[in-house]
């Protein structure tokens, strides 16, 4: 039981000596609905006083500033920042963001919470804490422990924007939930890339391996192989999305968003009365990375209508407000599902085994782009065709303007079973 207690200044703040004489410090926190304990460390009680008054003005100045005297845990503080996020999902102007970007912080944020121990409270964490952190009795970085994951440079350090963003929020926060503003940052090299873009050539299929990845995707997701229709489905569903990926150059995101009410197919005749469909396609400002909406055409019309005959044979009701690509028309497709049957039809090609690691659903992006460029569309036509800037273009296509380069010395060749010939001899000798 506490000894000799002693109030501070008249207040419900109290000084007492414990069993072994030492003077303590209690104070019941109101807004927080629990006591503060801490020991004074001295067992003279004119010392105790003295510190108890200091303790006591420390506490009410930290109150009036509205800080919290207990931390609440990491996993709660995190959810608070998500649920504030939320509601700038759709704003315009300046910290508008779309669900896309919304839901990839939660899952930087969720890579944190993995990181960080289960029952952490903010106010444990210091300013070093994705520089060196004990994680199950062995110190470790951030980047040392998302890299054992196998996470790309680039992808870590969009976590940790994230996370200190995050952290930002809680420092400012009316309540002071933390008393960092932000953490420092392990140091990452940054990646160079050569002036003709071999990192970008890298992740891009060549024609050859897209042949193959598309032929083992048709075997892949043959109904002669999936008798169960609820699987049939599902893998014409990834079949049809990287299909109209590769035709499109979407984004994974702004395809998993697309709904059928923003697509439709044009039919239109060839010179040689060839019939092809057009996918005239509509991008919601709301779905885009860049938050500007924009519509163009792609050749592939005959993948929406394909998909559609698809979903009423396997009992899909289709409504123009589902989402396209869509296991019930109401849920998004998610990219790590993507991934595992992108790795599984990998699997089935011939690709060389050092190849398919470079190669991601994002590559098929790379691919449309370099192919459109080489087709002689301008850089802005992309960009304005693929949702971005020209200088973006600019800057990661490098590697097509060497390409050009030797497209435009031999304008005046064509190129028969590997071999080069010329169409005409301008040279007059």
């Amino acid at each position: 039981m506490p000894k000799n207690e002693v109030n501070i200044k008249g207040t419900k703040a109290v000084i007492y000596q414990n069993d072994y004489g030492v003077w303590q410090f209690r104070i019941w926190l109101a807004d927080e609905d629990k006591y503060f304990r801490q020991s004074l460390r001295t067992k003279n009680k004119e010392d105790a006083i003295e510190k108890g008054e200091e303790l006591f003005w420390t506490i009410k100045l930290d109150k009036k500033n509205g800080k919290k005297i207990y931390s609440i845990s990491i996993a709660k503080a995190v959810q608070k920042y998500i649920e504030y996020r939320k509601n700038d999902v759709g704003i315009d102007g300046d910290g508008g963001i779309v669900i896309g970007r919304w839901k990839t912080i939660i899952t930087h944020l969720n890579h944190f919470l993995n990181y960080v121990k289960k029952d952490a409270k903010v106010k444990e964490l210091g300013t070093n804490t994705l520089i060196s952190y004990q994680k199950e009795g062995v110190e470790t970085s951030y980047y040392q422990f998302r890299k054992q994951q196998k996470a790309a440079d680039a992808t870590i350090r969009n976590e940790m924007a994230s996370i200190n963003a995050c952290m930002t929020y809680l420092y400012e926060h009316d309540e002071k939930l933390s008393d960092i503003p932000t953490f420092k940052l392990p140091k990452i090299k940054l990646r160079t890339y050569t002036i003709d873009g071999e990192e970008i050539r890298r992740q891009t299929f060549t024609p050859i391996e897209w042949k193959s990845f598309y032929t083992a995707m048709r075997t892949y997701a043959a109904k002669a192989h999936n008798k169960d229709t609820d699987t049939y489905y599902e893998k014409q569903l990834v079949r049809h999305f990287l299909l109209f990926m590769a035709n499109s150059g979407m984004r994974s995101g702004e395809l998993r968003q697309l709904r059928f009410k923003n697509v439709s197919v044009e039919k239109h005749v060839g010179i040689k009365q060839e019939t092809y469909l057009l996918a005239r396609v509509y991008v919601e400002r709301e779905t885009t990375k860049v938050r500007i909406p924009r519509t163009f055409h792609a050749n592939a019309g005959k993948y929406i209508e394909r998909w559609k005959k698809i979903c009423e044979e396997c009992g899909r009701d289709i409504r123009a407000d589902d989402l396209v690509f869509s296991r019930d028309g109401v849920s998004e497709y998610t990219n790590r599902i993507l991934h595992t049957h992108f790795n599984r039809i990998m699997e089935m090609t011939s690709i060389a085994a050092e190849r398919r690691d470079a190669l991601v659903p994002y590559s098929l992006r790379h691919m449309y782009i370099t192919n459109m460029s080489l087709a002689g569309a301008s850089f802005d036509k992309i960009a304005e065709h693929c949702g971005t800037s020209v200088h973006q273009i600019e800057r990661t296509y490098k590697h097509i303007s060497e390409d050009e380069q030797r497209s435009f010395a031999t304008m005046r060749y064509v190129n028969i079973n590997g071999n080069i010939v010329p169409t005409s001899d301008l040279y007059g000798d």
